[in-house]
């Protein structure tokens, strides 16, 4: 008698423990490296735990000589990026916080993006290059078209640290990508408030008037921007023109 013939389907491989299959919250918990590290760490001392983690995340060694540095029972293959191994040491470590935060952006999560980017807004002011980290993060998000989670996060950062000027400019740039041109003045403005002599938010306040259609106005302030722009930043000099050939067009539609 013949056996019935089965279709049995071979078992799925697992997906391994990457960035690019799972987000880092996940990987701290089931990676037995990410997962040792956080552990083994987290009764460090602050500044100890920053060291450590500021010296992997600069580090470019594959994790396996990572291992034979830390611990040679870590097994596991392949390595993880060490801005990885960096958050794992200590989750309050700027720079891997940014960077993990793009790859969980780049992969497809944006929401869990956000939270790392967002919880940047947290850090005292006084944070290493936690102004530039922030608004690296704003970059980044604008670079992707994002605009509405720039804002997001650019409007954090402001409500948290209103006297940052840079803040208060990349508001206006989400504002003015999103048709808000109003609310996008009022924001630069507060930017040359707390930097009036800034040649790029002279630059960006001239270009919204622009946009605003309030010409008058825009040529006093570009000319303002060029005045003051050194000599190898040519944006002041090309807006300024432009709004010359636009004014010069209304003329002409007016005459």
């Amino acid at each position: 008698m013949k056996k019935k013939k089965t279709n049995r389907k071979s078992p799925r491989p697992k997906p391994k423990l990457s960035m690019e299959n799972f987000p880092f919250s996940y990987l701290v918990r089931e990676s037995k490296d990410l997962k040792k590290l956080r552990q083994d760490y987290q009764s460090y001392p602050t500044k100890e735990r920053w060291q450590e983690a500021d010296y992997q995340y600069h580090a470019s060694a594959a994790a396996s000589i990572f291992s034979m540095a830390i611990d040679e029972s870590f097994t596991e293959e392949p390595s993880f990026p060490g801005e990885l191994f960096a958050l794992a040491i200590d989750p309050n470590y700027a720079p891997a916080i940014l960077t993990v935060g793009s790859y969980e952006y780049i992969y497809g999560r944006s929401e869990e993006a956000m939270k790392y980017f967002l919880s940047l807004t947290a850090f005292p002011e006084d944070t290493e290059d936690i102004i530039t980290m922030i608004d690296k993060a704003g970059d980044f998000l604008l670079d992707n078209e994002d605009y509405k989670k720039a804002e997001i996060l650019y409007s954090r950062a402001c409500d948290e640290h209103p006297n940052i000027a840079v803040y208060r400019n990349g508001l206006s740039y989400c504002l003015s990508k999103l048709g808000r041109i109003e609310e996008a003045l009022e924001e630069v403005r507060k930017s040359i408030e707390l930097e009036p002599d800034n040649h790029i938010y002279l630059t960006d306040l001239g270009w919204t008037l622009v946009e605003a259609e309030k010409y008058e106005e825009a040529k006093e302030i570009l000319e303002r921007a060029v005045a003051v722009s050194p000599a190898d930043y040519e944006l002041a000099s090309v807006n300024l023109e432009e709004l010359h050939r636009r004014m010069r067009t209304d003329q002409k539609s007016q005459a």
